[in-house]
C-alpha cells in the first residue's frame, strides 16, 4: 500500500511548485565534462622521447658551432637550442624571413634532405667580421652579393664536419652541402603537409643577436627512430665523456687553427722627401748586422729570436731563443 502524504508535505510541495524550484530529492547527473573535437591529421608525429634526444644533439652541436665561428671569425660567438617543436613544412616555410640565408644539405644515410635557416642578422654578422667591416643596421642591409654567398657557403660547408660530430653518438653520418638558396621558392625539400622536426637556436656573435633554424623532416629520421631513444643516447654519453669529446673538439680546433709567422730583419726610417726620391738600384743601410738574431713575430707579438740561413734552396729561420714575456710587452 502506498505511502499517505501528510497534508504538511503537501503544503511543501505546493509551496516549492509555487517558487519554481521543486526538490524533489533526486539528484540530478552530473554535467558531462566539454568534448573537444580531435583533428587526426594534427596528431604529433614525431615523439616526445626524440624530440629530447633532437635537443640533446643539437644542444652539442650549438657548442661546436659556437667554438667554430669564434675561431674562424675571431668574434665571441654564443649559441644555444631555445627549443625543439613539430610542425608541417607550410608552417615553417611560412615563418621564414625572404632575406633568410637558406643551406640544404644531406644527412647520408638518413633520407631526403635538411634545411638550416639562417637569419640577415647571422649572415650579416659573420660577412662582417670576416671583411672587416661594421655592424650594418638593418635598415641598410642589402640583397646577398655573389661574393657574399660564395664566402657564405664556405662558411657553412665547415659547418658539415660538426653536424656529423654532433650526430655520430646516436647515428653515424656524413653532412654533405647540397645548394645555398635565398629564396623558399627554390627550398622544398618536403610537400607542405609533412611533419618536420624544427630546432631553433639563438646566435649571438658580438653585439648582434639572431635565430638559426635547423629544419628536419620526419621521413629523414624515420629509419633511425630506435637510435634516438633518449635512454640509449644518455648511456652512450656520460657526463665525463661528454665533457672529455668537449675539451678534445677544443683542442683539435686549437692545433689547427692558422696564426701568421714572420721574422723581421731590420726596421728604420726614413724622411719623405728620401721615400719620394727612391729610384730602383738605391741601397737603404739597416742598422742590423750580419749575424745579429732577428726577431720571429707570432700573431704579429716578438716570441722568438733566430738566425737566418738557407735550407733546401730557401731562405729559412732557425729558432735560437725564446723572448721573455716582460721583455716582449716592453716592445
Amino acid at each position: 500500500m502506498s505511502e499517505v502524504l501528510s497534508q504538511s508535505e503537501i503544503d511543501q510541495l505546493l509551496a516549492a511548485l509555487n517558487s519554481g524550484s521543486p526538490d524533489t530529492g533526486i539528484e540530478e547527473p552530473e554535467q558531462l565534462a566539454s568534448v573537444r573535437q580531435y583533428d587526426f591529421r594534427t596528431a604529433n608525429k614525431i615523439p616526445r622521447e626524440q624530440i629530447r634526444t633532437l635537443r640533446t644533439i643539437h644542444d652539442n652541436l650549438a657548442r661546436l658551432m659556437a667554438t667554430h665561428l669564434t675561431g674562424s671569425i675571431g668574434t665571441y660567438c654564443d649559441i644555444k637550442v631555445l627549443s625543439v617543436e613539430e610542425q608541417t613544412y607550410a608552417e615553417f616555410a611560412n615563418s621564414v624571413s625572404a632575406s633568410s640565408l637558406l643551406a640544404i644539405y644531406k644527412m647520408s644515410p638518413l633520407n631526403g634532405s635538411v634545411l638550416l635557416e639562417m637569419s640577415p642578422g647571422v649572415a650579416y654578422a659573420i660577412l662582417e667580421s670576416l671583411l672587416g667591416g661594421h655592424e650594418t643596421p638593418t635598415e641598410n642591409r642589402r640583397q646577398f652579393t655573389e661574393i657574399d654567398l660564395v664566402i657564405m657557403e664556405k662558411v657553412i660547408r665547415q659547418f658539415m664536419p660538426l653536424i656529423g660530430d654532433a650526430w655520430n653518438k646516436v647515428v653515424k653520418i656524413k653532412a654533405s652541402l647540397e645548394t645555398l638558396e635565398t629564396s623558399m621558392q627554390f627550398a622544398q625539400i618536403v610537400s607542405p603537409n609533412d611533419t618536420i622536426a624544427i630546432i631553433t637556436m639563438s646566435v649571438m656573435l658580438g653585439d648582434e643577436e639572431d635565430l638559426i633554424n635547423i629544419c628536419i623532416p620526419q621521413m629523414a629520421i624515420e629509419p633511425v627512430a630506435k637510435d634516438l631513444n633518449i635512454r640509449v643516447f644518455t648511456s652512450m654519453t656520460p657526463d665525463a665523456v661528454k665533457h672529455e669529446s668537449y675539451q678534445d673538439t677544443i683542442m683539435h680546433k686549437l692545433k689547427t687553427t692558422l696564426i701568421p709567422l714572420k721574422a723581421v730583419l731590420s726596421e728604420t726610417s726614413i724622411t719623405i722627401g728620401d721615400m719620394i726620391n727612391l729610384q730602383i738600384g738605391d741601397v737603404i743601410q739597416l742598422e742590423h748586422k750580419v749575424g745579429d738574431p732577428v726577431k720571429i713575430e707570432i700573431g704579429h707579438i716578438p716570441r722568438l729570436y733566430g738566425v737566418l740561413g738557407t735550407r733546401n734552396n730557401r731562405y729559412a729561420v732557425r729558432v735560437g731563443e725564446i723572448i721573455q714575456e716582460e721583455e716582449s710587452d716592453d716592445e
